[in-house]
């Protein structure tokens, strides 16, 4: 036990029960060096612990007792004088009792393919990270607040399938994916979870392994390829990981040694009814250890540029409380989560989902802050949505839905996410839940992905949508990519293409976007006519644009609006199926407590975005 005690020191031991340790995966799981392979496990109160192999040729499995390290009795460790690659192999742990469990490793860096459930001892790596990749990750996110950001959220699986029907692997989606995004104009992917997960419906968010790229598209070589060419074709890539959840299946980490070990043992906080899911016990040391070691071991080894951390309602809020009081613990979990990866991985981006009302997540820890670079925007989507799926003739009613976004804007540094939780369980796709004729659904789509571009904040939206995909997603083979066939929707991903092109040009649409400086509303309030108009300014007071956003189902001919400059405005931009040159005089006639004004001509369900003429020429 000389070399495995050698590696786990007293030092190390006590970072990992203290939750200090961010590399954990280095000591735990499965690795093959020179000619033997070790096994180490965290398992306290067991009786003994074995490691079955099974042969991948012979199927012939074989059982090896563990033995407790020498600092440790919770540590159960193992040396085989044979290289196990490619072996299937799990964990046979008897409890006090006398019961025998079957688990597979925590610490697993490959699994079988589902519906196997084995850890497999993984290959070593045969990939190389050119240094054109390692620069391109280096300055991939530099100056991040101050540039456009459009983010195309994806599950593999279903996304596109391969000409049998099966998967793509991620080689494959390398030549697929990477010049559909560039083509469409995105910044960056974000792919939903590819930790190893039981269940292809769960869409990966129900997790057993958290350092095992999912077998379903290839190996971790072939991740890393994906990953090399997004960085060569400067796609941002964020990786969906959850930290505050995981999976019930028992051959995982449930009840892994016969008693709550990963799971929180306070019964009342332990499980998600609504997800099916145990929520992990951060009071303990080397949970913390593990949950921090698989964020760095993402990082380090396959180096995506971000992290999207799910469903942080159930770190940030106490679980099971329908008031929601604050989680300290859970905060404060965050909060280290967060420090740690800043300080080794300063470039990589921190994305907060569903943190609903809790206060300072995009500040730093240093400030009482817990840590995030952004936050969705719950409160913006589903205001929006809920006032774009209010009959026209009822939006005056509701029109604080659309504008109440801005009272609160500045708290924190947003993103603005129209992902797969909208367009799934009953919820209809974008185009399917907005009112009217096809005709007029597909221009308010056209409205929606334009409010969406203009309002202050960082873009996502979910696969399909950019097209207007008919139906709600739902684990089916592909996105129904025949339906490009249709004008109507062939002429939506013409759109989508353009209004990202012209998002990535202007800047007073993302150069301001955390800053007050950027918006100022012209009429927030004209609920009458279902009419927003807003200002949206870069740092050269020659990007400053005028937005007109007309909701209703009534074409205004002569609509008047204040401005803030008299001079001539060119209309840059439309969501109108037609655009038309159009140039405007502003008039020295005071309007919207603004000096000026101007009367435009505002169809129905358009947003049309103006410019100062560059020439200083008036009207034509």
């Amino acid at each position: 036990m000389n070399d495995l005690q050698s590696l786990l020191t007293r030092e190390k031991l006590e970072a990992f029960h203290t939750g200090l340790m961010k590399d954990a995966y280095l000591y735990f799981g499965a690795h093959v060096a020179a000619e033997e392979t070790r096994f180490t496990i965290w398992v306290p109160d067991a009786a003994s612990v074995a490691v079955a192999c099974t042969d991948p040729a012979s199927q012939r499995e074989e059982i090896f007792g563990m033995q407790q390290h020498p600092f440790d009795s919770t540590i159960w460790q193992l040396q085989i004088p044979q290289r196990l690659t490619g072996y299937a192999y799990e964990y046979i742990i008897e409890t006090p009792n006398g019961e025998l469990l079957r688990k597979s490793d925590p610490y697993a860096q490959a699994s079988e393919m589902r519906p196997r459930t084995k850890s497999v001892v993984a290959a070593a790596s045969k990939h190389t990270w050119s240094k054109t990749v390692l620069h391109q990750k280096k300055i991939q996110n530099k100056n991040h607040f101050e540039k456009p950001m459009a983010i195309y959220e994806v599950h593999i699986g279903t996304w596109k399938r391969n000409a049998q029907g099966g998967f793509l692997n991620y080689r494959e989606l390398a030549s697929e994916l990477i010049p559909y995004i560039l083509d469409m104009g995105f910044t960056h992917i974000e792919i939903l979870p590819i930790t190893e997960h039981p269940l292809d419906e769960s869409w990966g968010y129900q997790t057993t392994g958290y350092f095992a790229p999912t077998s379903r598209y290839g190996t971790a070589d072939d991740l890393k390829y994906f990953i090399a060419k997004c960085a060569e074709h400067k796609v941002g890539l964020i990786l969906d990981w959850i930290p505050g959840h995981f999976c019930v299946d028992e051959h995982a980490m449930v009840m892994f040694n016969g008693t709550p070990l990963y799971e929180d043992e306070r019964e009342e906080r332990r499980a998600n009814p609504d997800w099916g899911t145990l929520n992990f016990d951060i009071q303990k040391g080397e949970v913390v250890s593990f949950l921090i070691s698989s964020a760095h071991y993402w990082l380090n080894e396959f180096k995506f540029d971000a992290f999207r951390m799910d469903a942080l309602v159930c770190l940030l809020f106490i679980p099971n409380r329908k008031e929601r009081p604050h989680n300290k613990e859970g905060a404060d979990f965050l909060r280290k989560l967060t420090n740690s990866l800043k300080e080794f991985y300063p470039e990589t981006l921190l994305i907060a989902e569903d943190a609903w009302h809790y206060p300072k997540v995009t500040h730093e820890v240093s400030d009482g802050g817990v840590g995030f670079h952004y936050k969705w925007n719950f409160g913006w989507m589903r205001d929006t949505l809920d006032y774009m799926e209010t009959p026209p003739s009822q939006r005056s009613e509701v029109h604080q839905k659309m504008n109440f976004s801005l009272v609160y804007q500045y708290q924190e540094r947003y993103l603005l996410a129209l992902s797969h939780d909208e367009v799934v369980n009953g919820r209809g796709s974008l185009l399917n839940k907005l009112p009217g004729t096809l005709d007029e659904r597909f221009l308010q789509l056209r409205l929606l992905l334009g409010f969406w571009i203009a309002h202050p904040g960082k873009k996502l939206l979910f696969m399909g949508q950019e097209f207007g995909h008919f139906e709600e997603w739902e684990f089916k083979p592909e996105l129904d990519w025949p339906s490009l066939e249709d004008e109507d929707h062939r002429k939506m991903a013409d759109f989508t293409k353009e209004l990202l092109s012209f998002y990535k040009a202007e800047k007073a649409f993302f150069e301001l976007d955390d800053h007050p400086d950027g918006f100022t509303w012209i009429d927030a309030d004209n609920h009458e006519q279902s009419v927003a108009a807003f200002v949206r300014r870069g740092y050269m007071p020659q990007d400053e644009c005028i937005v007109v956003c007309n909701f209703s189902n009534h074409h205004y001919t002569d609509f008047k609006l204040g401005v803030p400059k008299g001079t001539a405005y060119e209309k840059i931009f439309t969501t109108g199926k037609q655009y038309r040159k159009a140039v405007i005089e502003a008039a020295d006639a005071p309007y919207d407590d603004l000096p000026y004004s101007v009367v435009m001509d505002l169809p129905a369900f358009t947003m049309n975005i103006w410019k100062q003429k560059q020439d200083g020429s008036g009207a034509g």
